[in-house]
């Protein structure tokens, strides 16, 4: 669970947030539609975040949780896999 309360999630969730994803201010501000001075002001307290920034955080994570997954299960495969070499002659 990314927050403890999904219409109110605390600045330092979402630093927490843009850690695990590895976003910058830049790019978490894109991420999520705001501005970069939007996004500095729920980083610093100054405005509340609200519900949909919340969802829109949840998405992004499950998005780049989804790409390591599969990022890894290709490199598994290709570890796995036996290479079968025929001699032309």
């Amino acid at each position: 669970m990314l927050f403890f309360d999904i219409d109110n999630p605390t600045p330092t969730e979402i630093k927490n947030w843009m850690e695990m994803n590895n976003l910058s201010l830049n790019e978490a501000a894109k991420n999520l539609g705001i501005s970069k001075r939007q996004f500095s002001r729920l980083l610093s307290g100054e405005t509340n975040a609200k519900r949909i920034h919340s969802l829109a955080m949840q998405m992004v994570w499950l998005i780049n949780e989804n790409k390591k997954r599969v990022i890894n299960e290709s490199k598994q495969k290709k570890k796995d896999s036996k290479k079968i070499s025929i001699p032309i002659k």
